[in-house]
């Protein structure tokens, strides 16, 4: 069976919806709704891909409080294998999610997210899989300086790779000094329409990142669906769907989970993962939270064949 490994952060979210408008200083705001959810681009995938049916394994660490029992809680519950996850003597990261509509503001206390290095992903480990997956790149400064040898080592082994950036903080971009060579040994590349525009110092040029890609960059443009490009052109565009829109938390994690189900354990053709990954990215939006109600691969089956797409 097909063996997949979600390395990086862990951490929570706490998640407010309905909000009348961003905050103010000085003044109070009221929602209409709070949750405590298992947060983590990484953690999100990966809670994803189990439930989907994939055979995952975490690797990463949490602090020892009861963040850190929730997260592994939480990911054990979708079917993730938290084996490899220790737990260290440093908080456990958190993010406060104010979500809206149309997107969300993210405010975050890194803790355990900035600790994690990679320095268990050894050759023998990462041997044992058939895919490697990183997340919110941006956040995690600990593992930046050794990623590009962690996707070589994995590449050696015959292993194919993907990396999700996130929004970086630093505001650094295509300036941080290891981003580069992460992407000379990342087989997919998938960061949405704003960060391609971030990367690329302000413009939309993703056929110009994808220059830098090893393999494939796949674009996530939320209701403009999502796109895929090498070095030679683009190589597929896809549609999204028309969701009620509840929560965006997630949604490209979701996204991520979908196509790497759909292209790495059951092997379809490019634009077919791609369609099967915004089928999850609009069952994601649907609820609170990046991995609640996480379906199983029949099940988004059955929602895409509902839902209209937006054509």
């Amino acid at each position: 069976m097909t063996k997949i490994l979600v390395a990086g952060e862990l951490n929570a979210d706490l998640v407010m919806t309905g909000l009348p408008s961003l905050p103010v200083l000085g003044q109070e705001l009221i929602g209409d709704g709070f949750k405590q959810v298992m947060g983590s681009s990484s953690a999100i995938t990966a809670a994803r891909l189990a439930s989907l049916g994939a055979d995952v394994d975490f690797a990463g660490v949490v602090g020892k409080d009861d963040l850190g029992s929730f997260v592994l809680d939480q990911l054990q519950g979708f079917g993730v294998n938290v084996g490899h996850v220790q737990r260290i003597e440093v908080p456990t990261g958190v993010t406060i999610a104010l979500t809206y509509s149309h997107d969300r503001a993210l405010l975050t206390f890194p803790g355990t997210i900035e600790a994690y290095d990679g320095s268990d992903l050894t050759v023998e480990r990462l041997s044992q899989y058939d895919h490697v997956h990183v997340g919110a790149y941006f956040l995690q400064t600990g593992l930046q300086p050794h990623l590009a040898r962690i996707f070589k080592l994995a590449q050696e082994q015959g292993v194919t790779t993907s990396l999700d950036v996130g929004w970086d903080p630093s505001e650094t971009w295509m300036d941080n000094p290891y981003l580069l060579a992460v992407l000379d040994y990342s087989d997919y590349f998938v960061p949405n329409d704003d960060e391609v525009t971030a990367l690329m110092g302000g413009s939309y040029q993703p056929q110009r990142l994808a220059e830098k890609v090893k393999g494939t960059l796949l674009v996530k443009r939320g209701g403009e669906g999502a796109a895929a490009y090498d070095k030679s052109g683009e190589l597929a565009r896809v549609p999204s769907y028309h969701v009620d829109v509840v929560d965006t938390t997630g949604a490209g994690d979701a996204f991520n989970a979908g196509f790497l189900y759909a292209r790495i354990v059951e092997g379809l053709p490019l634009e077919q993962a791609m369609q099967f990954a915004a089928g999850c990215g609009a069952q994601a939006v649907t609820q609170v939270g990046g991995a609640t109600n996480a379906p199983t691969a029949q099940a988004v089956h059955k929602l895409m064949n509902t839902w209209q797409s937006r054509e």
